[in-house]
Parts: C-alpha cells; structure tokens; sequence
C-alpha cells in the first residue's frame, strides 16, 4: 500500500508561504522545486526540522525542498492538497522581476531548466552505449549483426538528435514557442544539410558563405537559437495584426531565423565552444594533479547550490566537438565516495533513525546513482563525513586527471555500472572509485561520525 504524503504536503505548501505565494511548481529525481513570489515568506527553518524533509535550497532562482526518492508521490500529494497546477504559471506580472535575480541564478535555472526534463531518457541511452562497448568488447555482440544495429539505434538516437530534445527545452524555458525551436532543430539535423557538411563542398545562402559545422549531438547552437527565438518572437507578436501571427512568424523563423542561426550562431557557438575546452584543457595539462583534485573535491560542494550543471554544457559540447569529454570522468568516484559516508554513519550509530536514513541513502547513492539524500540527509548535517568526503574524493579526481581519463560516451556512475566505466573510462577510473569508497568509508567511520555528533544536533 503506498505511502499517503497529505500531511507533509500540506505542511511544505503551508511553510513555502502558502499556495498564493507560489508560481510555479515542478520536481526532479529529489526536489520540489518551487519559484515563489517572496522568498521571505517561506519558513526556511520550519521547512528543514520537518520530517520528510532532508534539506531546503535556494538556488538559480528556485526555492528547491530536498525530499528524497519519494519525490514523485509528495509532488502528487502537493497537487492533491492545494490548487497549485503541474506545472502551472502565473501572469508575467507576478512574477520577481528579473532584474532582481544573480547572473548566476539565472543561468543556473536556465541550464537546469534545459537540462533536467529529457536526462532520464539521456542517462539510459548513455547506459545503453556503455552496455555495447562491453558486449562488443568482451565478444558477445557482434558489431556487424542486425541486433547490435537495432540496440545501437535506440542508445544513440538521443545522442544524434541532441539538438530537437534541446530544442523543446530550451524553447519552453526561453518563452519561445518550442514545437518551432523544434522545427529549427530537426533542419539542422536534417539528412541532406548533415550530407553537406560531411562532403566538404563550399556553401552559400543568396550569396553570402555558410560556414556549416556538424548539428548532429551538438548542443550550444540550438539554445542560443532558441534564445534568439524567443527575443523575435516577443517582437513580432508586438508588431503583427493577431490575425496573420500563426502564419507569418512560423515562415519568417524558417526562412530568416534558420539562415541566421546557420550563417552566425552555428559557427560562433562552435568557436566559443572550443576555445571554453581549450582553456579547461590547458589548465589540466598545466596542473592536472591540482585541476583533478579542485574539480573532484569540489563536485559534491556544487551539486548542494546546482552549480555543477554549468559543466554539462560544456561536456556534452566535448562530445560533441572532440569525440571525447575529460571533465565529468574526474568526478567519477563522487557517487562511490557519498555512498560510503552513508555506509560508515550506518554501522557506527545505534539511533534507529539515523540507521535507516543513511542506509537508504547508501544504497540510493551506489545502486540508483541518486546522492542528494546521503548528502543532505547524512554528510552535510554533520559536516565532518561531508568534508571526508569531498578530500578522498579529490584525491581520486587527481589520479583521473594524471591519467588522462576520458569517456566517448556519457553513462551513469553506479556500482550496476562498474564493467561499463572499465571499459569506457579505463582502469584509473575503477581505482579512483576505490578510493573514494575504501578512504571515505574507513575515515568516516575511524574519525568521521559518532552519536555524540547526533546527540548535539539533537
């Protein structure tokens, strides 16, 4: 019988300010993510004593309640208890102005926001490629067969039409109309145009030179696009009659915006996008025991504010470009090294609570991949494990980074996975993960954590 969440969901609508003080309301894999109309009307501290609850965060732009893998039936239960819509938006007008938000915030929420919806159908598509390098590698699957080109279609069709998930996405977040971001996408990738560039043929749109590069799994031209979309599209809905909207801004975006974006946004989102990798490259090979380190310790620190989505454009753009990403490998380890904090708390406390808190976040970190309930829940609320943690952690990162350890296509990190990241990432990889595993668990559990700790807090 599932679990009813009413009553914590009455208590989150209550303490975010009511169901008045909320604009919209969305979730990922652990958090309600809420945007509010007055952030000073939330009960922070309220919301955080609350059992279900694990932590609150404000960050880009979002008021984010941490409750864990139950996520799905308490967003529900939100709905059920209040008249908050899925998803629903208010007039422009009542929302914060946009002047008043950080940079910063504003290009978390938007990556985020670009990001988050298609990363599950993302993730195991990754995890499908990774399952046929194993297969292939090990001579079990042969390349040549019919299946492997069936099962090769469905783990790379999300990769190669990047741009048209891209595309819905971004159109949505920008406030453009997103079945045209779509439309822009899908031409981009579109057969005869991915032919011409591969032939290497000289290109002119009424005579001026298209420098075309490869759309296919590419990722900045289609958001900048959107972007650009969405500032147009605000324009002529000013300055066209209602009457002729629904046909003149769907030609004028393809046959004006797509030129654009080709002959301008394409080759400059390409330019920018390797010199971003070329300056991050160079300071690996600069200093890659120091990089390695500072990018593996602080990972788990950037997931707790979402910072670390700014790095997932610049990855997949890696893919994209290079044929290869060096980023997210050093972080390899992080899942391994949180989920073994969990292991360490559980063994050493005898409070029932706190056992069945980090266990399941043991296990929701190695198993599912999911560490936002071991870090909220466990590590950072009582900050010695957490900073344990995020040092081991490190010290795997530099060993990735004097490797050279690189991946060609993107899998997720979990214990299911292990043989795949063999063979995908290499063995430096698998040893960065025991040591974030062996080191954290060891340290956390000799100096990390007592019920002393847990007495204090309570």
């Amino acid at each position: 019988m599932a679990k009813d969440y009413s009553e914590l969901a009455r208590t989150i609508v209550e303490k975010v300010g009511g169901e008045e003080n909320v604009i919209t309301l969305t979730h990922c894999v652990t958090r309600l993510r809420f945007k509010l109309k007055d952030v000073g009307k939330a009960d922070t501290e309220g919301l955080k004593a609350t059992k279900g609850v694990l932590m609150v965060v404000e960050s880009g732009g979002q008021y984010q309640v941490v409750v864990g893998q139950a996520v799905n039936d308490i967003y529900d239960a939100v709905l059920k208890v209040s008249g908050i819509s899925a998803g629903g938006e208010v007039p422009a007008d009542d929302e914060p102005a946009a002047e008043k938000k950080k940079l910063g915030d504003i290009l978390v929420d938007a990556i985020s926001g670009i990001f988050m919806p298609f990363m599950g159908a993302f993730m195991g598509a990754g995890l499908l490629k990774g399952l046929l390098v194993l297969l292939t590698t090990a001579g079990i699957l042969d390349r040549s067969s019919t299946t492997y080109t069936i099962l090769y279609a469905a783990g790379d069709g999300v990769f190669y039409f990047l741009p048209i998930f891209l595309a819905y996405c971004a159109g949505s977040n920008f406030g453009a109309k997103p079945f045209l971001t779509m439309a822009l996408a899908a031409a981009m990738v579109y057969p005869n145009l991915t032919a011409l560039y591969s032939s290497g043929e000289a290109v002119t749109f009424l005579g001026i030179p298209v420098d075309l590069i490869s759309y296919t799994s590419s990722v900045m031209p289609i958001v900048f696009t959107a972007l650009l979309q969405a500032k147009v599209e605000k324009f002529l809905y000013k300055h066209i009659p209602p009457l002729l909207q629904g046909i003149l801004i769907p030609l004028f975006e393809l046959v004006v915006l797509f030129p654009v974006a080709l002959i301008v946004i394409g080759p400059v989102t390409d330019y920018v996008g390797l010199a971003i990798a070329k300056v991050i490259e160079a300071g690996l090979n600069f200093a890659p025991a120091v990089a390695g380190f500072a990018m593996a310790a602080l990972w788990p620190v950037m997931i707790i504010f979402g910072l670390h989505w700014g790095f997932v454009p610049i990855a997949l753009n890696n893919l994209a470009v290079l044929g290869y990403d060096y980023i997210l490998p050093l972080t390899v380890g992080c899942n391994f090294g949180i989920a073994a904090g969990c292991l360490a708390v559980f063994f050493k406390t005898k409070n029932r609570d706190l056992k069945e808190t980090s266990g399941t976040a043991f296990v929701s970190a190695l198993i599912g991949g999911v560490t936002e309930p071991g870090v909220y829940g466990v590590l950072l609320k009582y900050k010695i494990p957490m900073i344990i943690m995020c040092l081991v952690n490190g010290i795997g990162g530099a060993i990735c980074a004097v490797a050279h350890v690189t991946r060609d296509v993107q899998i997720s990190v979990n214990l299911l996975t292990i043989p795949a990241i063999w063979v995908v990432y290499g063995p430096a990889a698998i040893v960065a993960i025991a040591i974030s595993f062996v080191g954290t668990f060891v340290l956390t559990f000799l100096f990390g954590y007592s019920d002393a700790m847990q007495e204090k807090k309570g």
